[in-house]
């Protein structure tokens, strides 16, 4: 018999490294494709809940502060507003520290001091609790989710050098390389280094920072892994102090003043040049997804943090006690005490489980169930008289430097543990060919924290299990036009009392409280611009210090908000970013009627943010960055 005999061939399927680039938007600074924990390359346009991914170039082009680059990028989102200390915001209201947020979608792996944002890839933004979504945490995230994700290879070579120069006199210098290798370019590293060193804007504060990042990947039709370490470390001096205009040890409260102190100049320093942190952190994430069968994919995530801060000298984010003239201003003296400290803490991660994706031509399921572990060890310098450097007077409208003293070396002891064990259940149904999308989810976790005396023994511990429950609907009227609801809760570790404010149960651990939260939104695509506006509501218990000065649950407090983003491109020339939002945080039904109705914490109810970028030629582009903090208030209005 004769005959052609068809050759043995195989194609491989294309390998897909950075498909967030095909769904860029606003001149490439927002990506529509945004990763919420263990639902990851998702379209915004799907999920329940206000999302938002910022790429890489936004980071590139606005984020110029020196040692506040991360808050000037996420306060492009409406959620989140910049405090008074630069490794923290507030998320709809509630503080929001580093330690709070993800890394490729691992809880607790971001560190509080300054790590850089050279290694960064995008970063999501999820309003609302989503401890369904993020998985078990050992603090309690209630205003939101951040998630950062790092860079990986991309298909063609890269090979950069950066150099920027902000503030008056920070220089960083930085290298961005990556190469993809092996078969098809299966295998990608990419490699992020960076050194920095100078002033910054206030008077006598200087930042030098060093930092290494190594992200190598692997791409194949079946399986894809992600290995991300790093090291960072910052010598931070002189570094600017908080100053708040109340303070329980006020001599006249400012309740019975006819106004405010007038604001002080930033470029003046309420630290003296020699005050200076030092930071160093170890970083290792691993992400892995394991393709099974045609329906069913297993992963597998893992992580460990490592942060040592030897030296910490600062005082207490109050100006202490307040003088003012017998006329009842202010001359802008204040008395400061000035402590050196030291602390470290140590983060670990691992959690595995599995997806399924049917098609059962009346409905798409998309099923996932997974199991994880989370702990955090904190380490604290003991209290010792040795460690109170002095108490120094100075001016809120003039520079201030004093006379360096004899610096001693702090030792750290064990302060505190955190573990949370959970499993997690969320099944994604999409009906009527993806126009109805329900989200329905379950978290269940035990968590145990410990607090240790000076000598190691238990100072207070608590052990209990919590359930929390997320539902989510999605209704899309077109592709370009959804609209959503959700309830979603979080039930994690109970308050510790604050230390340093004379509370008689300071470093106690109160008991878990849940706290819940509702939200309505639209999602909008028209021609080259995209809005979402979001209304929420969110309750968790209050604390309150009580007349003899315990510090304690009391009440509610009530989050109530709006929030609108718009983004997008206008013409050829102009892209942009711009926010508003609105938020009204109010005590009620406490103890004593009189709080009930009254703001809380001073929490500026208007906040506004604008990134746009005018390219006015090719090789020529105008930024320019905004942001807008209104009035707070703590009483009634």
């Amino acid at each position: 018999m004769g005959g052609v005999q068809a050759a043995d061939t195989s194609v491989l399927e294309e390998v897909i490294v950075n498909a967030d680039k095909d769904k860029a938007y606003a001149g490439g600074y927002l990506s529509q494709n945004t990763s919420l924990g263990m639902l990851r390359n998702k379209d915004m346009m799907e999920l329940p809940a206000a999302t938002m991914t910022i790429t890489d170039q936004s980071i590139k082009d606005f984020a110029i502060s020196g040692n506040n680059e991360v808050m000037d990028i996420l306060s492009l989102n409406p959620s989140i507003r910049r405090t008074t200390s630069p490794n923290v915001v507030s998320v709809r209201g509630k503080y929001t520290t580093a330690s709070q947020m993800s890394v490729n979608n691992i809880p607790g792996m971001y560190s509080n001091f300054t790590m850089g944002t050279n290694f960064i890839g995008n970063i999501d933004v999820l309003g609302g609790p989503s401890l369904v979504y993020s998985g078990s945490t050992t603090q309690n995230v209630i205003g939101g989710t951040v998630n950062y994700r790092s860079k990986v290879a991309e298909k063609e070579p890269l090979t950069t050098a950066n150099v920027k120069y902000t503030s008056t006199g920070n220089l960083q210098e930085s290298v961005d390389m990556s190469r993809r290798f092996g078969k098809d370019g299966a295998w990608g590293i990419r490699i992020n280094a960076l050194t920095g060193d100078g002033n910054l804007a206030t008077h006598g504060e200087k930042l030098k920072n060093r930092n290494i990042f190594v992200n190598l990947d692997h791409q194949s039709v079946d399986s894809s892994t992600n290995l991300l370490m790093g090291y960072a470390r910052s010598l931070h001096k002189g570094g600017n102090s908080i100053f708040q205009t109340v303070s329980s040890s006020e001599t006249k409260p400012l309740s019975k003043m006819p106004f405010l102190p007038a604001a002080p100049d930033g470029k003046h320093n309420l630290n003296p040049s020699w005050a200076y942190t030092e930071s160093k952190t170890w970083l290792m994430t691993l992400n892995h997804d394991q393709k099974l069968n045609d329906h069913w994919t297993a992963f597998l995530n893992a992580g460990i943090m490592r942060n040592d801060t030897p030296v910490n000298i600062s005082g207490s984010s109050m100006t202490g006690i307040l003088q003012f003239n017998p006329d009842g201003s202010f001359g802008g003296t204040f008395k400061r005490v000035l402590n050196i400290g030291a602390s470290g803490s140590t983060a670990r991660y691992i959690g595995t489980g599995l997806r399924s994706e049917y098609d059962f031509g009346f409905m798409k399921n998309e099923f996932l169930f997974a199991v994880d572990r989370n702990s955090a060890v904190n380490r604290t310098a003991p209290s010792d008289p040795k460690y109170k450097l002095g108490t120094y007077i100075g001016n809120l409208y003039q520079d201030n430097d004093w006379a360096a003293p004899d610096l001693t070396k702090v030792s750290t002891r064990l302060g505190s543990k955190y573990t949370t064990k959970g499993y997690t259940l969320m099944d994604t149904m999409k009906f009527m060919d993806d126009k109805l999308i329900v989200n329905a989810g379950l978290h269940h976790h035990s968590y145990q924290s410990r607090s240790y005396n000076a000598n190691g023994t238990i100072k207070d511990e608590k052990d209990y299990d919590g359930n929390c429950p997320t539902y989510g609907i999605v209704y899309r009227f077109t592709p370009s036009l959804s609209v959503y609801a959700n309830h979603t809760e979080t039930f994690l570790g109970g308050t510790v009392v604050p230390t340093g404010k004379g509370y008689k149960n300071e470093g106690d651990l109160l008991d878990p409280a849940k706290t819940k939260s509702n939200e309505f939104g639209i999602k909008l695509k028209k021609g080259k611009l995209t809005h979402t506006l979001a209304m929420y509501e969110t309750k968790e218990p209050g604390t309150v210090t009580t007349s003899d000065n315990y510090y304690k649950y009391d009440g509610e407090t009530k989050y109530k908000g709006i929030e609108w983003t718009t983004a997008g491109t206008i013409g050829d020339k102009l892209d942009f970013i711009a926010s508003i939002g609105f938020n009204r945080y109010i005590w009620t039904r406490n103890s004593n009627p009189k709080l009930n109705g009254m703001t809380a914490d001073g929490i500026p109810k208007w906040n506004g943010n604008l990134g746009l970028a005018y390219h006015a030629t090719d090789d020529l582009s105008v930024l320019v960055r905004a942001s807008y903090i209104g009035k707070s208030q703590s009483g009634r209005g």
